[in-house]
């Protein structure tokens, strides 16, 4: 795959809404992926795509959903075959901060912050491996379960 994906990862769900449940359609997951050991929490419509605890999915932020072709930045209704073809459940939103941790160890850590229409998600790990999510750029969130 191209550099659309900018991160591709099994996660498994750790937690769901351990600081309690706050709308009733939404829930708040707390993950940990697989490969590269980061940590991931993301508001999730559970009406539309329920998540069980210690569920694995498979999950990829993309810059775009066709492969070599850059996101138009608005909604086109029939996109004919893409990525979403490949995914259950799928969030279209914005990074809006990136935090450089290095009070924490010697290895960096970066925090990444997106909002997908005010269902928000962090994700936290190794820079090297989240490199491709620019600040204020648009992503596209896609999961299936595995």
């Amino acid at each position: 795959r191209g550099a659309m994906i900018a991160l591709e990862d099994i996660v498994q769900v750790k937690h769901i809404d351990r600081e309690g449940k706050k709308f009733d359609k939404v829930s708040r997951l707390d993950c940990r992926s697989e490969n590269f050991d980061m940590e991931i929490v993301m508001d999730v419509n559970t009406d539309l795509y329920p998540v069980k605890l210690n569920e694995k999915m498979s999950i990829a932020l993309a810059t775009s959903l066709e492969e070599g072709v850059p996101d138009p930045g608005t909604y086109v209704p029939n996109p004919g075959p893409s990525l979403l073809d490949a995914y259950e459940y799928a969030m279209y939103g914005k990074v809006y901060k990136w935090v450089e941790e290095k009070d924490k160890s010697t290895s960096p850590v970066v925090s990444i912050y997106v909002s997908f229409g005010g269902l928000l998600m962090m994700v936290r790990g190794d820079p090297r491996h989240l490199k491709d999510l620019e600040p204020e750029g648009r992503m596209y969130l896609l999961m299936r379960k595995v």
